[in-house]
């Protein structure tokens, strides 16, 4: 079992290994794709790198917080290129609004004004039919001029408008490029680490199959030669304890011989006794039988 938690750790610190690359790529790239990217990671090693630019000299920790700082002000960025493009356009809105007013009243004030002069045209024109049919030379060059100024002015306002729509049109191009360009490297980036993640994963997958079959195998065997210890160090104690036991067993023999003896000798001893005086009663019978066949004899 502790091969198998060593294989355990060697593989968690490939991964992070592995990780890292992918991180360090990720920062490599985007800096090639980017130079505000570039910049931006730049002034965050000056800030918490101590000025060292190689991302390979960083922690994978390190890259992270930097990619979430990075797609965070690009975001507000955004944010406020957008909300600047609609506060200019409603400002460039109110300004036409106003100039449109102005425009307005001033082409109404014209239109009288015109009208004024043409009613004192036509007064004069009804005062001079009694005298000439013509106007005067003065009268209609300062009419002319008069017609040449109007249209001088309203030519200025269309072109005034025209340049403000035109900016507007174009500042509304240049932000859908950048938005559009924005919107391409951060969807190349992020397939780019995407397909670097799949292959990580995929080689990971790889490596701890080839581990776990590697650890299957050593944890056999060392089943394997833990059986084997366990059954000699069993067999040998078992023998010492068999041994124990005989030699318990001898020694509880001879104490319950030692112990038993006196009372088998004594026992023998009372029946030899019984026998030795059974015996004496028996030859004294038969000594007794054979004096008194004697007797007989003599008699």
């Amino acid at each position: 079992m502790p091969a198998a938690d060593d294989d355990k750790d060697d593989s968690g610190t490939e991964s992070g290994d592995q990780q890292r690359r992918v991180l360090v790529d990720q920062v490599k790239s985007n800096q090639k794709a980017s130079v505000p990217f570039q910049q931006a990671w730049r002034s965050y090693c000056d800030a918490h790198g101590g000025g060292f630019y190689d991302p390979a000299r960083h922690s994978a920790q390190f890259l992270e917080d930097f990619l979430k700082t990075a797609a965070k002000g690009t975001k507000s960025k955004a944010k406020k290129e957008s909300e600047s493009s609609e506060s200019s356009s409603r400002s460039r809105a109110r300004r036409r609004r106003r100039h449109g007013r102005r425009h307005t009243r001033g082409r109404r004030r014209r239109r009288e004004r015109r009208d004024r002069r043409d009613r004192r045209g036509r007064r004069r024109k009804r005062s001079r039919s009694s005298s000439s049919a013509l106007p005067s030379r003065a009268t209609a060059i300062k009419g002319a001029e008069r017609a040449v100024a109007a249209a001088t002015k309203e030519l200025e306002a269309l072109s005034a408008n025209a340049v403000d729509d035109e900016d507007a049109i174009q500042e509304e191009q240049r932000r859908k490029e950048v938005e559009k360009a924005l919107e391409k490297v951060q969807s190349d980036a992020a397939a780019e680490l995407q397909e670097k993640l799949r292959e990580a994963e995929a080689r990971l997958a790889e490596e701890k199959q080839t581990r776990l079959s590697e650890a299957e195998d050593k944890l056999k065997q060392a089943i394997v030669e833990r059986l084997k210890d366990a059954e000699v160090k069993f067999r040998a104690e078992e023998q010492g304890r068999i041994e124990d036991a005989r030699l318990k067993a001898k020694a509880r023999v001879k104490a319950l011989m030692d112990e038993a003896r006196p009372k088998i000798e004594a026992s023998w001893a009372e029946q030899i006794s019984g026998l030795a005086q059974r015996a004496r009663i028996a030859r004294e019978a038969a000594d007794a039988l054979r004096s008194g066949k004697a007797k007989n004899g003599s008699a």
